[in-house]
């Protein structure tokens, strides 16, 4: 493949000609650049690509596309477009060879749900012998192997990647988490999606999209580029996105529905319901997994597979990493580590707990979320009687100070009960150590992230799992020091 097969199925402005080299991949990464590279300048939100070309040409670029006039290598080819995230999208699909048309492809968007509502789709059509990629926010997962990601959507060339080395494994479905920003930034153009599923949508980005219309419309993007939909017509903009899209299938456990879960009921600690006269039961006590359980059973059905046989597979679910997940230990306290990181997914995670067990939860909120957003999450805190310690998330821009503030105000204005720890692990500890045997403590917010953003977008390494571990260690050896 070179230049002339790229420019035949790309939309561009113009173009100059320098070599017939072989073109064998795409990025806007100029480090990732290897030899037969396309690089592709796009001036994003804080950097603009079109700086680092001459390290994208030193690292082996014989292409560049750009949408500014530059200084130009004569050895070198250049595309110059009107958008670079088009443009991005089109050449690494043609590069590529088009893989997503090559599989079955599902797309999972929404608010809340999409990590655990996608790892039940694979699960479920790995557990009926048809191999299923994940792509999503807890990584890369292919043929069981893991894969490290950066985004819940990465870009359009590493998707293009991941799907056409699933082509190469014989793998038969992918299945995709697809951010707003994903789908507005261009990120999944060019996929030809099966399966498109739509949860719920919550305030969550509006520092990004500024107003929830915007928002949603981002989420119908998906919507608009796939063969079959399904929404959920218990949620506002579910039942939106069916007036938008009146083929779309629908789902719920309220309203009447294409797929309802009926009966639904905890029993010894799993949920059991009916959809359409079949059983099924769900290794997970939360109504809420329930919706995301509706989903995917509702995809993998769209999918051809019998709803019979889906509860079969659907039995030997688990959970995901980071959602709802118990830690250890032996001092007969829940701790959970859950990614909430938005006011409706924090009233869903408390809302789970049983009644009659006191909640104590640590959470901060991100530098970018805006101080409605902060606000919100305190005051759903204090109306669920929960106890917050509110403690670092990531910053970033922000500060501290000023991230409690929003998210204080939010608690006081329920009279709720909270301490202020900045240091996280500091938090965890107190967090722990004022809960009693029987009680929940809830760690919010990181959830599976391997980082802490304390200045900037620069990452310092953070685990919860790592802290609330080491934490527990040292509260064993206050006890035993305190036995002696």
């Amino acid at each position: 493949m070179n230049l002339t097969d790229i420019i035949d199925k790309i939309d561009y402005i113009d173009y100059t000609k320098n070599n017939d080299d072989e073109i064998t991949n795409v990025t806007n990464d100029s480090r990732k650049i290897e030899k037969g590279g396309v690089f592709v300048a796009i001036s994003g939100m804080e950097f603009d690509g079109h700086k680092f070309i001459d390290k994208a040409i030193a690292n082996g670029a014989n292409t560049i596309v750009v949408t500014k006039d530059v200084t130009q290598n004569d050895s070198v080819n250049y595309i110059k477009v009107d958008d670079a995230r088009v443009a991005i999208a089109q050449v690494s699909n043609v590069v590529c060879d088009f893989p997503s048309k090559k599989l079955r492809v599902i797309g999972v968007t929404g608010t809340n749900g999409k990590t655990t509502t996608s790892s039940m789709i694979s699960h479920i059509l790995e557990h009926l012998n048809s191999p299923c990629t994940n792509i999503g926010t807890n990584g890369t997962f292919i043929a069981g192997e893991k894969y490290e990601t950066p985004n819940t959507t990465p870009e359009i060339s590493e998707i293009d990647k991941i799907l056409k080395l699933s082509v190469d494994k014989k793998i038969d479905n992918a299945v995709v988490e697809c951010s707003s920003h994903g789908l507005y930034l261009h990120r999944l153009d060019g996929i030809d999606f099966d399966v498109a599923v739509f949860n719920n949508l919550s305030m969550e980005h509006m520092d990004f999209h500024k107003n929830m219309e915007n928002y949603f419309d981002a989420k119908m993007i998906l919507f608009e580029n796939s063969k079959k939909k399904i929404a959920n017509v218990d949620d506002e903009y579910g039942r939106k996105a069916k007036a938008r899209f009146e083929d779309a299938y629908t789902f719920s456990l309220e309203n009447e529905s294409d797929f309802r879960a009926e009966n639904v009921e905890l029993i010894d600690g799993k949920m059991h319901f009916e959809i359409k006269n079949v059983e099924f039961v769900l290794n997970r006590f939360a109504l809420f997994d329930v919706y995301n359980s509706v989903a995917a059973i509702a995809a993998v059905n769209l999918l051809g597979y019998e709803l019979e046989d889906i509860a079969k597979a659907l039995e030997s679910f688990t959970g995901v990493e980071a959602r709802f997940e118990f830690v250890k230990n032996d001092m007969g306290i829940n701790i959970v580590i859950d990614f909430a990181h938005t006011p409706k997914a924090f009233e869903n995670i408390y809302k789970s707990v049983p009644n009659d067990k006191r909640k104590i939860a640590v959470y901060g909120m991100s530098g970018d979320r805006t101080s409605e957003i902060r606000h919100e999450v305190g005051k759903i805190s204090a109306e669920n009687d929960v106890f917050s310690v509110v403690t670092t998330d990531d910053p970033k821009f922000d500060t501290y100070e000023n991230i409690a503030d929003d998210i204080v105000s939010g608690i006081e204005e329920e009279n709720g009960e909270f301490i202020r720890i900045k240091d996280r692990k500091s938090a965890i500890k107190h967090a722990i150590e004022m809960a009693n045997e029987g009680d929940f403590v809830l760690l919010l917010g990181k959830g599976q992230e391997n980082f802490i953003k304390l200045k900037g977008n620069e990452k310092t390494h953070y685990s919860e799992k790592e802290t609330v571990n080491e934490v527990l260690d040292e509260l064993r050896k206050q006890r035993r020091n305190c036995l002696r």
